[in-house]
């Protein structure tokens, strides 16, 4: 029984752990504006983080999801691009409403992307 379990949870464990290390971004900060690292920190996906930010620029989570663009996309958009499920929650921004299929190649190299926030 234990050799049946193991066999048949074994792809799954795989495949999870395969898809959560594909395809990682690295972002990085194009300026030390405040918007700008209100940007990379909504690209950590790490609630903590953006929660460190937001306290310390003292800014609301209300005014990010609305009125803060990266990279000329609203947060909402940005969040959905990336995949940031983790912000997203965070900031109320509801992933359900779109429906898209991702194609996720395995690769071990890391994608950078310049973030510039609202001017």
């Amino acid at each position: 029984m234990k050799l049946a379990a193991t066999l048949l949870l074994s792809p799954v464990l795989l495949a999870t752990s395969l898809s959560a290390t594909a395809g990682k971004v690295e972002f990085v900060a194009a300026d030390n504006s405040v918007a700008t690292q209100l940007c990379v920190a909504v690209g950590t996906n790490h609630r903590l983080t953006l929660l460190k930010e937001l306290t310390e620029h003292r800014i609301s989570r209300a005014i990010v999801a609305d009125k803060l663009t990266c990279n000329d996309m609203t947060v909402p958009q940005f969040t959905k691009k990336f995949a940031l499920h983790k912000t997203a929650g965070l900031l109320n921004i509801d992933f359900t409403t779109d429906t898209s299929i991702r194609d996720i190649a395995m690769t071990d190299s890391k994608q950078t992307v310049v973030v510039s926030g609202s001017r």
